[in-house]
């Protein structure tokens, strides 16, 4: 029988990343059918939103290099008032998708952490907990949302230092059933000595989501390119309507970084509590789950 993976432990950066590799790899199908079948409204609306945001973007730098530019003031702000919607409608579209994505992976990890052996949560267990936690993290996030941004219009480090604080505030809403004012405190104590590591994982998932990211989008771009010299406008659309499928497809892969800090949130909370560690000691001499793939803890 496979060992149960143990998220309760103290991991420092390097086993912070390559725990959070193992999980996925651990997981990968009960948690990629809850993503693809909870997000999926998501992916269908955010990639609607992605190909006419594309189309308008291509449009107008195909406009612009021939020189064919509205002749009047109004054409401009016309032009730049449906560019600006179809951008925010974007980003609106990608906030829900992101969240969705967020919660669905933090409830799958609430769920598995009560679970034993090769016991993996199931796709109704994941839609329960998805209904119940939405509207709460959702009203949260946008809050802390608006803090961090405050705080980077304020000095930027400021707001730096706040996104990577509230990185916890989901997993504890959800993994304690937290208020948000819970949360919020909570989210200060348990940063506190732990701030710096928080932010390098961050970063580093960070940058292999974006360099994927980029390499996924490469399409799009020679798409714009190619659109300068051939005449194709009645297949544009659809193209930039499955690439779009493609890469909001690759966006499930943020669920890589709600796994991270989830790690850290069960790391954060073994070294201030050791919550983990006296479990394992209240159940000696009692038949559990095979601990011998863990590594030595030390405190």
């Amino acid at each position: 029988m496979k060992p149960h993976f143990e998220l309760r432990r103290v991991r420092d950066f390097g086993e912070n990343i390559s725990d959070t590799f193992t999980f996925i790899k651990e997981n990968f199908k009960p948690l990629m059918k809850p993503l693809l079948v909870i997000c999926g409204f998501f992916i269908l609306l955010n990639t609607v939103a992605y190909a006419n945001m594309q189309a308008d973007a291509i449009e107008n730098a195909v406009d612009s290099m021939n020189n064919n530019v509205p002749n009047n003031v109004f054409g401009y702000q016309n032009r730049g008032i449906n560019q600006m919607v179809g951008v925010g409608l974007f980003y609106l579209c990608f906030f829900f998708f992101i969240m969705s994505i967020f919660i669905v992976t933090y409830s799958y990890i609430a769920i598995y952490k009560d679970k034993t052996d090769d016991e993996k949560p199931t796709l109704l267990e994941v839609w329960g907990y998805f209904k119940y936690y939405f509207f709460r993290s959702l009203g949260s996030y946008f809050v802390v949302t608006l803090l961090t941004i405050a705080g980077c219009f304020l000095c930027l480090l400021p707001g730096i230092y706040l996104g990577v604080v509230f990185s916890l505030l989901l997993p504890i809403i959800i993994m304690e059933n937290g208020s948000f004012g819970h949360a919020f405190n909570k989210c200060f104590q348990l940063i506190k000595g732990n701030w710096w590591i928080t932010f390098g994982i961050v970063v580093v998932v960070s940058i292999i989501i974006s360099i994927a990211g980029a390499i996924i989008s490469m399409p799009v771009t020679i798409l714009m390119v190619t659109k300068m010299f051939l005449k194709w406008d009645f297949v544009m659309f659809p193209l930039l309507l499955i690439f779009g499928l493609l890469i909001n497809v690759f966006y499930l892969s943020y669920s890589v970084m709600a796994v991270s800090t989830a790690l850290c949130y069960f790391s954060y909370e073994e070294q201030k509590e050791g919550t983990g560690i006296l479990n394992r000691i209240n159940t000696l001499g009692e038949k559990g789950p095979d601990t011998s793939h863990l590594p030595t803890e030390e405190y």
